[in-house]
């Protein structure tokens, strides 16, 4: 990824960022990204990553598709998934780590998801997110039902996002 401009972002604009990210995943990322200097770099020439938010070099969220997504490293600094999750069986782990979108038949449990809100992705032993997407159905659907396309991964553990440092 590369930058074409960065600069600090106004406390007003944060607010409105943690806003759109507690409405869609139901997770406030206020205690990861307030105190600091947040910056937000503007990226070049990609397809997909609009804009991110830099704290302390990591990317603590991004803007994609018109939507704000939290960055696994805030997620895993907060320690919570918040109330728009996805539990999936140890079977699903790799898969959906590696990019693969979540399936049905791996789902658990879900939390308040309906869908086409963000999700965390989280596994059943540790209760770690593994990804971030939209719900492609809702949550009791996603358990009930138990076959197709649940959720569409849309940042996961060692991609562009996970291994940017600024």
């Amino acid at each position: 990824m590369e930058v074409s401009r960065r600069h600090p972002l106004a406390e007003r604009d944060l607010k409105e960022v943690l806003s759109a990210i507690e409405r869609d995943f139901g997770v406030d990322l206020s205690p990861v990204l307030s105190g600091d200097i947040v910056e937000v770099a503007y990226i070049k020439r990609s397809e997909d990553v609009e804009r991110l938010l830099l704290k302390d070099g990591k990317v603590q969220a991004f803007l994609t598709e018109g939507r704000w997504y939290p960055s696994l490293h805030a997620l895993l600094e907060l320690g919570e998934p918040g109330d728009h999750f996805v539990k999936i069986d140890m079977g699903a782990v790799k898969p959906v780590a590696s990019g693969a979108d979540v399936m049905a038949p791996g789902i658990v449990e879900a939390g308040e998801v309906s869908e086409g809100d963000g999700v965390v992705v989280i596994d059943e032993r540790h209760g770690r997110p593994l990804a971030v997407g939209v719900a492609l159905m809702d949550g009791e659907e996603m358990v009930e039902k138990g076959k197709g396309r649940a959720v569409r991964n849309v940042h996961h553990v060692g991609d562009a996002i996970w291994e940017a440092r600024f």
